[in-house]
């Protein structure tokens, strides 16, 4: 039976329908990965789920096009135009794939994040902890340069959710009807995961969700307030300190500084280079320096080191009688420590054009038979005569000197100064130093009862001993001014020691100034940048011009 005209175009033009429709497919793909960027899991499903049941027409009835045009073959051309402006969809396969595609590179920004937080928080935290000088290290090593970090993030999260609020997620590709064109920008933050509060990827990832976010901007709340509270705990101690600077007279003398810091705390230091320059470019001019031994029987080596200003590799005297002189005894409760350490470090000073001394005094776990802190104190004085007889021949302006200590240091270089009363002893810089033992024991003791009676005389009558090594025990209204930095949190030595030393200074009318550092520990002045850095170094360039 001969087909008839009618049946042969109706052929014909399904073999057609067949043809395009396969080669569109191939061309819709592109269009269907960049629109799968704005389509929500549940929609994507419905695509899913409607492209199902087409095929399954198809494969039935022939498929849409061959089912309507054996009813209206003139319909054909029509319904081929349609299916040109058909919502385009994708083999749920591929877009699976390009799900965990999505879902890898917000895993990927996801875990960057996680490691970020952990950093911070961890930082923020043992930085917030007064466990001793531990606190001070952290805060010294990690604070400046985390909080760096913990800046530049809160900047890339607020972007990232400008972006994605106002320019919004990408949008379909740009047709005839006036679509806005995708936003890679916007597709990369949503990508970003823990960054931005928009519209999820089609990946859906749970990181990226509203709630999410929410958790994320609260947490860096949290680690700001953690990080940023010791420097806003200090703002006024700044002013403070810079009022006093300003004011001139006894204790502080601006005018006279070399190059002194403009301010006592810069915020941009503490962050850049912070953590990066422990010394902020200077030494301890360790191998330059001049040793002499000023007495013998004494372990470890009762010797004292030397440091002259150099210029051009001569030495240049500030005057015709030689180089002011910082003495200085360091800490190591009363069993430890070594010469020339100092954490500020000494050839800042020399810069400064003044000679700077440091002395070694006998240990009790290293002298045969122990050794006492009477021993140590006499080992300090006996260094201090030591340098007075030869201070003239290595250009040393012995009238001139400036005790110096820090923690156990601070406690012997009070004590014995004041002791002394030399009239060459222009000054006194005390940094957390025990000073105060008869006070300190009156008060209930402490951590401190350990260390002192590792340096007592065995047979000693405590109360007296207590009193025979406290500075103020010694003070006079002729005593050299004193300056004295301390920190509000210090476990080890507490602050109202320092605070008794001065309430007796002041009693008698000796010029004194007591820097509180707010929520430091021990070893305040770790780190050239840290708060407690540099307050120090702020307060001591003042401190000794006005003295020297």
């Amino acid at each position: 039976m001969r087909e008839s005209e009618a049946e042969r175009r109706k052929k014909r033009s399904q073999k057609e329908c067949r043809v395009n429709s396969e080669s569109k497919k191939l061309h819709k793909q592109q269009i269907i990965a960049m629109e799968s960027e704005n389509c929500e899991v549940d929609d994507a499903c419905a695509c899913f789920g409607a492209m199902a049941d087409d095929e399954e027409d198809e494969e039935e009835g022939g498929g849409l096009v061959e089912n309507s045009a054996a009813h209206d073959p003139d319909a054909m051309p029509n319904l081929l135009d349609e299916d040109l402006t058909r919502a385009p969809t994708m083999d749920p396969r591929n877009q699976s794939q390009e799900r965990r595609r999505s879902c890898c590179c917000c895993s990927c920004w996801t875990t960057i994040a996680v490691i970020i937080h952990i950093i911070i928080l961890a930082a923020a935290i043992l930085g917030m902890i007064p466990i001793g000088v531990m606190t001070s290290v952290m805060r010294a090593f990690m604070s400046g340069v985390v909080t760096f970090i913990w800046l530049v993030y809160c900047c890339v999260s607020v972007t990232s959710n400008l972006v994605s609020f106002f320019i919004g997620p990408a949008r379909k590709e740009k047709h005839s009807d006036g679509d806005d064109p995708p936003s890679r920008l916007s597709d990369l933050c949503n990508k970003m995961g823990c960054l931005c509060v928009g519209p999820p990827p089609p990946s859906a990832c749970c990181w990226n969700k509203i709630p999410w976010s929410i958790a994320i901007s609260l947490l860096l709340v949290l680690e700001g307030i953690l990080l940023l509270t010791p420097v806003l705990a200090s703002v006024s101690s700044f002013h403070s300190l810079d009022s006093d600077s300003n004011s001139g007279g006894i204790i502080f003398d601006e005018a006279k500084a070399v190059d002194p810091r403009p301010s006592p705390f810069s915020f941009g230091q503490y962050m850049l280079p912070g953590s990066f320059s422990q010394f902020g470019g200077y030494d301890n001019n360790a191998g330059r320096a001049k040793t002499f031994k000023y007495k013998d029987g004494c372990e470890p080596e009762c010797e004292l080191d030397i440091h002259i200003p150099k210029s051009n590799g001569e030495s240049t005297p500030s005057s015709s009688s030689g180089y002011p002189v910082i003495f200085h005894i360091h800490g190591g409760g009363w069993d430890s420590g070594e010469k020339s350490t100092p954490l500020v470090p000494i050839s800042y000073w020399l810069n400064r054009n003044y000679a700077f001394v440091s002395i070694q005094y006998r240990f009790p776990s290293q002298t045969p038979g122990g050794a006492t802190v009477f021993e140590q104190l006499d080992d300090v004085q006996d260094a201090f005569d030591y340098i007075t007889s030869i201070g003239a021949e290595e250009g040393l302006d012995t009238s001139r000197v400036l005790f110096f200590g820090d923690s156990a240091g601070g406690h012997l270089a009070c004590t014995v100064a004041y002791r002394s009363g030399a009239p060459g002893i222009r000054g006194l810089v005390n940094l957390y130093g025990a000073t105060e033992w008869e006070y300190y024991m009156d008060s209930g003791g402490g951590y401190l009862e350990g260390l002192f009676e590792k340096v007592l005389p065995s047979s000693a009558t405590a109360k007296d001993d207590y009193r025979n090594v406290s500075c103020s025990t010694y003070a006079t209204s002729a005593s050299a001014p004193i300056l004295t930095v301390h920190g509000t949190w210090d476990t080890l030595v507490p602050m109202a020691v320092s605070e008794h030393l001065h309430s007796v200074v002041t009693t008698l009318g000796v010029s004194n100034l007591l820097v509180e550092v707010p929520l430091a520990e021990h070893v305040l002045e770790a780190g050239f940048y840290s708060v407690g850095g540099q307050m120090t170094i702020f307060a001591m360039e003042r401190f000794v011009a006005a003295q020297l």
